[in-house]
């Protein structure tokens, strides 16, 4: 086999699997910071049912686990998600919910750690904003991002 027609034999493989990965989609979760468009994959993931409700200053996405857990995503009129809430039996997936914001939300959380059954945390930072409590069976939390909150709407505004 000539070079070239050595190189042009060995190049047309990765030349197909790159047309190939473009092809492909990707998973897209819905998270803090993220589009609302893919709030779906976050039901999904949880495997639960999603109702959404245009609010006055925002749209709010309703997820509702077979376990009994209720997440709410709040997302501004353009779309981008500000704030998730949750309550239930049975903790989210919050890496899934936090996208991006998770590994600074974990490197917070372990800072924190407290002995015992039950569990509050919170987190203040000028990008991200934590409040959650956990005991046996009941877990409850918000998460935001101050600098989306929509103006007029309050924290209190999210449950």
């Amino acid at each position: 086999m000539k070079p070239n027609t050595l190189r042009t034999a060995l190049a047309l493989p990765a030349v197909i699997s790159l047309f190939g990965a473009l092809w492909v989609p990707l998973p897209a979760a819905a998270h803090l910071g993220g589009d609302s468009d893919s709030v779906d994959a976050d039901r999904q993931q949880l495997g639960a049912d999603l109702r959404s409700i245009p609010m006055q200053q925002y749209n709010l996405h309703e997820i509702r686990a077979a376990s009994g857990t209720l997440v709410h995503e709040y997302a501004t009129r353009q779309g981008t998600v500000f704030a998730v809430t949750w309550q239930g039996p049975l903790p989210p997936d919050l890496h899934q919910l936090f996208g991006d914001y998770y590994q600074r939300y974990q490197a917070a959380a372990a800072a924190q750690v407290r002995p015992g059954m039950h569990r509050q945390l919170t987190i203040a930072a000028a990008d991200l904003v934590v409040q959650s409590t956990a005991r046996l069976r009941a877990f409850r939390g918000v998460a935001y991002i101050p600098s989306l909150l929509p103006a007029g709407v309050s924290v209190a505004d999210l449950q």
